[in-house]
């Protein structure tokens, strides 16, 4: 198929929506109006236009869709949530993110892509730390005020977007920081929630190990809970098992299409919110 409004969607039982993000709002009103369920990547946009009358017509139509953060998916940071909701270091006040990597050795052509143009949905906010947003908005609730600082301080000129952020917010009440820089050479996904009964952590210090760990005093010891190997491969293939238990009617953890449009809202307002982007 050269062009997708041509397509007759009634040949399909589901359409994936995996283009730049301009046009994944367009796209998956279409999808809703012609009632064909749906899974779309995220961001759900780079803009609010037109989001509003999507989440109308899929609230009205109960058109089964998801959006595309791939971690919900995943059984390690699906046991932390569980961790989490199971009280094991109390009431949760405090959440510290950092989710590093060195994003030109696993994209070489990230100054030619998407990523690099503002107006296709890169730069380190919309494509990663919307990521850290979804994973707060399932551990803590909604997103509610924020800022942020943000620039790029390593990529070249050909990059208009930005390559570090260090974002803050309320989610559900609870006080939230994510770090975030797509430069550093080690790889990093370190997870904090600070409970008043002590500290869980999420840590992954390479791409194929993920540990749970727990603190309860001030001596210094980590408790291991559970540890997960060989993840990082299989988060498409989690997400579309996901997708198709959606489909069969069966519940699943996936965005909703009201979480990443809130999830969208909070990046650009703390994009918005700035007063010190390095431009």
């Amino acid at each position: 198929f050269g062009d997708f409004w041509s397509v007759d969607l009634g040949d399909f039982d589901a359409v994936l929506i995996s283009t730049p993000a301009p046009w994944h709002v367009p796209m998956a009103t279409r999808c809703v109006e012609e009632g064909v369920p749906f899974l779309v990547e995220k961001p759900l946009s780079v803009s609010l236009e037109g989001v509003e009358r999507l989440l109308r017509l899929v609230e009205g139509k109960a058109v089964p869709c998801a959006v595309g953060f791939t971690r919900r998916s995943v059984p390690s940071f699906r046991r932390f949530g569980e961790l989490l909701q199971g009280g094991v270091v109390g009431e949760v006040k405090l959440a510290l993110f950092n989710i590093s990597q060195d994003y030109p050795k696993y994209r070489p052509d990230y100054n030619r892509i998407y990523f690099a143009r503002k107006d296709m949905g890169g730069g380190c906010i919309l494509d990663v730390v919307s990521h850290i947003v979804d994973l707060a908005q399932w551990y803590l609730g909604k997103p509610e005020d924020g800022g942020a600082l943000y620039g790029k301080l390593s990529f070249g000129p050909e990059v208009e977007t930005e390559d570090t952020a260090i974002v803050f917010g309320k989610f559900g009440g609870k006080l939230a920081s994510i770090v975030s820089n797509l430069f550093q050479k080690p790889y990093r996904v370190d997870i904090e929630m600070v409970g008043e009964e002590g500290n869980i952590r999420y840590l992954a210090e390479d791409r194929d190990t993920s540990r749970i760990l727990v603190a309860r005093d001030d001596s210094g010891t980590w408790e291991e809970v559970e540890r997960f190997q060989g993840e990082l491969q299989n988060f498409y293939l989690r997400q579309a098992e996901e997708f198709g238990k959606l489909l069969e009617g069966k519940p699943t953890p996936l965005t909703t299409l009201r979480e990443a449009a809130d999830n969208l809202r909070f990046c650009l307002e703390v994009k918005g919110a700035d007063s010190f982007h390095q431009r």
